[in-house]
This record gives structure tokens, sequence and C-alpha cells, in this order.
């Protein structure tokens, strides 16, 4: 048994869960920064499914930090990912500009040339 099966196995259920929690998020993050929005889109989704299921059961005074410190990465990485969603709205945007202003110079020119 490796490190990591074996940390896993001592980990509470609850434990766990905010572990899985914070792996989905990197994994976000990774399809984020690989430009895979679609993957992106439906790993965001099944973790909101994995948080309101987690967040449905109180936290005790003894997770309380372990769950604060998990939230606070995981709205750093969402902040993260939503720079890169807004930087590549703004690429795709300037792109879609060029395009609309190619296709009016090429009108332009086909219709100022004798045929």
């Amino acid at each position: 048994m490796n490190n990591i099966e074996h940390i896993s196995t001592a980990l509470t259920a609850r434990q766990q869960g905010l572990q899985a929690l914070l792996v989905l998020t990197e994994q976000i993050r990774e399809l984020a920064e690989q430009d895979d929005w679609a993957a992106a889109l439906n790993e965001q989704r099944r973790r909101r499914a994995m948080m309101d299921e987690f967040f449905a059961m109180p936290c005790s005074p003894a997770e309380s930090s372990a769950v604060a410190s998990a939230i606070e990465t995981m709205l750093n990485v969402d902040k993260e990912v939503t720079s890169m969603l807004y930087r590549q709205r703004g690429t795709l945007s300037q792109q879609v500009n060029q395009s609309c202003r190619n296709i009016r110079n090429v009108d332009r020119y086909l219709s100022n040339t004798s045929m």
C-alpha cells in the first residue's frame, strides 16, 4: 500500500469527501489551463453536486478549520479559472471582431472591382 492509499484509508468519510472536492477543483483548473472548457464545465457540475451533498451535513467544530481552509482553496482556484475564462473570452471576442472586419474588407474589395 503506497502512502496516498494509506492516508486515504486513515481519513474519515468527511475528510475523504473534502479531499475529493479539492482534487476535483484542481482537475477543473487543469482543464481550464488546457482550454478544455466543456470538460471543465462538466467537472464543475459534478463538483457542485458533491458540494451540495458534503455541505448538507453540518460541520463539526473539530473539522471547521479544515473545511474553512478547503473552501478558501476552492475559492482561490475558482478565481484563477474565472480569470482564464475571461481572458479566453476576450481573445475569442477579438478574433470574431477581426473576422468581421476581414469579411467587410473583402466585401468592399469585391464591390469595387470591375467584373
